[in-house]
């Protein structure tokens, strides 16, 4: 019996140790992990550290991105139910003050006892986080009922400058522009810290805790510089206003030679800081418009989206538009390539040209008689190009179309790059070939013609346009670094040099034309096309047009090359020479000396040039006229100059006005109340010599503005109504324009 007993109680010792042993495999090998995660889930808790994000800095290292640290303010809503729940109303009342969040809030959250992190407020600056911190202490709170974490914010110091191309992030990282493209470079990793909780859920002291720091983002050296980019935008905002732009208007700079951006804008633009709020007016009348008619919010929102989509945009890279005229160079660039033209070919326009029985015409319609090819391109004749792309021919057009870039993204370092849209080669008959030769088909970015521009002067060579210098990480040691890329000969350097004589004629022709500039040698070409595309298919109920003008500075050995695209102008004016070019006179006029290109005037440039009324006053006759003669102007006496002095001058020292003009001195005892005087003439329309012969017989100076001052330019503004009594010798202020496709 005793023996049948131990038996059975071996038996059962066996049976048990085996059960024993097969749980203990089962948990300390076959579910080994997953038991250690969950004793790691029950006994750990983690969060996040964000990284701060890289800086991005224009070419001269001005901050134009930053990121600062901020913190959230988070609360554990088990620790405070675990460790000290007689607290939850205090700590509610006490963060709610603090931080101005609703009390009703803060004790609604703390009913979930099995969280441990709720965030109460996000992104608070040094001073709240010193407040929390001293609440914590002063009133011996448990230090995970109530914490902060370390968080990260992006601030544009400078606001909408760079916007199209700085573009802007979210708190999920997410965005546009550079900051986009770039990201996996700026956004740097996170960190973490892990806390460990003992069998009831407290906190364990320092030593069972681990923090992993963050590590920053790299940063961003552009090639934008943040002063031409002040000049570029500033000026395409007043011609947005001034002729009334339905669409927008975007321009680049770009070096000539490397293809860096120095500048690139949109306007209107947004600021990255606020990017939500609707910039263009037409949006916002739009918006409110929907909200009158009682739209619903589904409608509303739907709309937004697509405005905001619009605003975010980078026009340069990411529309397309019909180029015009600036087309030209790269027909006339081809056909001297392929020597089926020279400068000696001649080429007749009677204002309209039959193709294959489609009448085309010339922008001028009384045609421009017989023509030698730069006067072509001065004339900016479409007769002209129709018969050079002819001669060309469909299969080298083609050749030549796809080398300059116009089949491809141009490869720039930005996001959502648009693919040209053109008639293949297959597709091509001699209408299409006529018409793409003089711009009026194809539909291209504004990066690929700039670029392909660029290719024309600087010797024949395509680059690939970049934003990012280099990019560096936080010790400031280069992590990349940009290098020019070549990528092909387009044309030959001869060629290229034939086109830079070329467009230089066409900005100095007739006198000069809106982008003259005295004392420098710009080349350049405008353009006006037809939405024709847009006015077909019922987009708009009007023909709307686009206004461009492409410069090359200097000339000669070309540095730089800009181009502005005024889209839809409303205003009454319509081409490219009157709209565009004066934005590029504006910005050159401004920066030139800036970026390092400085004035060479020719004899009858500096005969020409402004001076400076000098003071007089007290001097004598002959005293007088010397100091006026030495500074170029002409002096007219009122009164006796026997024994006299000075009394009174009109316009008075430090008036600027032209060389050769007068000045009126008074001299002796003569009062105010004397003071001879003009009624100024209306000067509106007239030519430059017209205006000068007016205000002269007026007894008044004239000073003239806008870059044109040939026979084609007309005067568009003056300083001082016509009407208005002025004294004899005023300066009045005149602007001229040259409203045609020339040039």
């Amino acid at each position: 019996m005793k023996k049948r007993i131990l038996v059975i109680l071996v038996a059962l010792c066996i049976g048990v140790t085996g059960i024993v042993s097969g749980v203990l495999f089962k948990v300390s090998v076959i579910d080994s992990k997953e038991l250690s995660a969950m004793a790691t889930d029950q006994q750990q808790s983690s969060f996040d550290i964000k990284a701060k994000r890289g800086t991005i800095y224009d070419r001269n290292n001005k901050v134009l991105a930053q990121s600062a640290t901020v913190w959230d303010v988070i609360i554990s809503p088990g620790d405070i139910e675990k460790n000290e729940p007689e607290n939850r109303e205090f700590i509610c009342k006490g963060i709610s003050e603090i931080l101005g969040v609703k009390y009703e809030t803060l004790t609604e959250a703390c009913k979930d006892t099995s969280s441990r992190y709720y965030v109460v407020k996000k992104k608070v600056d040094r001073s709240t986080v010193e407040k929390i911190n001293n609440f914590v202490l002063k009133n011996n709170l448990n230090r995970y009922s109530v914490y902060t974490v370390e968080n990260s914010e992006r601030s544009y110091p400078n606001g909408t400058l760079a916007a199209s191309v700085l573009g802007f992030v979210n708190e999920n990282e997410e965005g546009y522009g550079i900051e986009a493209y770039y990201n996996s470079y700026l956004k740097g990793t996170d960190g973490r810290v892990i806390t460990t909780t003992d069998a009831h859920g407290n906190a364990m002291p320092y030593d069972y805790s681990a923090r992993y720091s963050a590590k920053d983002g790299n940063s961003l050296v552009l090639t934008i510089d943040e002063t031409l980019q002040y000049y570029l935008e500033k000026n395409l905002e007043i011609t947005v206003s001034q002729h009334k732009l339905a669409n927008r208007s975007t321009g680049i700079i770009m070096n000539a030679k490397t293809g860096a951006i120095v500048a690139m804008a949109t306007s209107p633009g947004f600021d990255p800081n606020d990017p939500s709020y609707v910039y263009f007016e037409s949006d916002r009348l739009t918006l409110a418009k929907m909200s009158a008619d009682k739209k619903t919010e589904e409608e509303i929102l739907a709309k937004k989206q697509e405005i905001w989509g619009k605003q975010w945009q980078n026009k340069a890279v990411s529309e397309l538009y019909i180029p015009g005229s600036v087309f030209k160079m790269f027909t006339c660039a081809s056909a001297l390539e392929e020597e089926v033209v020279s400068l000696d070919s001649t080429f007749e326009c009677s204002g309209i040209a039959d193709v294959a029985g489609t009448k085309i015409r010339c922008w001028n319609i009384g045609g421009h008689g017989v023509s030698n090819l730069t006067e072509a391109m001065i004339r900016s004749c479409n007769p002209a190009f129709i018969k050079i792309g002819q001669l060309l021919g469909v299969e080298k057009f083609s050749k030549y179309f796809e080398a300059f870039g116009f089949t491809e993204k141009t490869g720039i370092d930005l996001p959502g790059e648009a693919d040209s849209l053109y008639v293949k080669e297959s597709d091509m008959g001699i209408v299409e070939l006529s018409s793409s030769a003089f711009g009026q088909t194809t539909k291209v970015t504004p990066i690929q013609m700039v670029t392909a521009a660029a290719a024309v002067v600087n010797g024949g060579k395509l680059v690939t346009p970049y934003v990012v210098d280099k990019i560096i990480d936080s010790d400031g040691n280069v992590v990349k670094s940009a290098q020019t890329v070549v990528r092909r000969q387009v044309i030959s350097e001869e060629t290229s040099a034939t086109m830079r004589k070329i467009l230089e004629d066409v900005v100095t022709a007739n006198g000069g034309g809106n982008a003259y500039m005295s004392g420098y040698r710009i080349g350049g070409k405008s353009g006006t096309s037809e939405k024709i595309d847009d006015y077909n298919s019922g987009k708009t109920p009007e023909l709307r047009y686009v206004a461009t003008f492409c410069a090359i500075v200097p000339i000669d050995d070309p540095e730089y090359v800009m181009l502005v695209v005024c889209d839809e102008p409303t205003s009454g004016y319509i081409y490219g020479s009157a709209i565009a070019a004066p934005v590029v006179s504006a910005v050159f006029k401004e920066g030139l000396e800036y970026m390092g290109i400085y004035p060479q005037y020719t004899a009858d440039e500096l005969a020409q040039q402004d001076v400076t009324v000098p003071w007089v006053g007290g001097y004598n006759s002959i005293r007088a006229e010397a100091q006026l003669t030495a500074a170029g102007l002409k002096a007219e006496y009122i009164g006796s100059t026997d024994g006299t002095e000075v009394t009174g001058q009109v316009p008075s020292a430090g008036t600027v006005m032209p060389s050769g003009s007068t000045v009126m001195l008074y001299m002796g005892d003569i009062p105010l109340s004397d003071y001879r005087m003009s009624t100024v003439p209306n000067v509106i329309g007239m030519t430059v010599e017209e205006a000068n012969k007016a205000l002269s017989e007026a007894g008044l100076n004239i000073s003239i503005t806008g870059a044109a001052t040939g026979s084609e330019a007309k005067a568009v503004s003056q300083s001082v109504n016509s009407g208005l009594v002025v004294y004899r010798g005023s300066v009045i202020e005149v602007n001229f324009l040259v409203n045609n496709e020339t040039g």
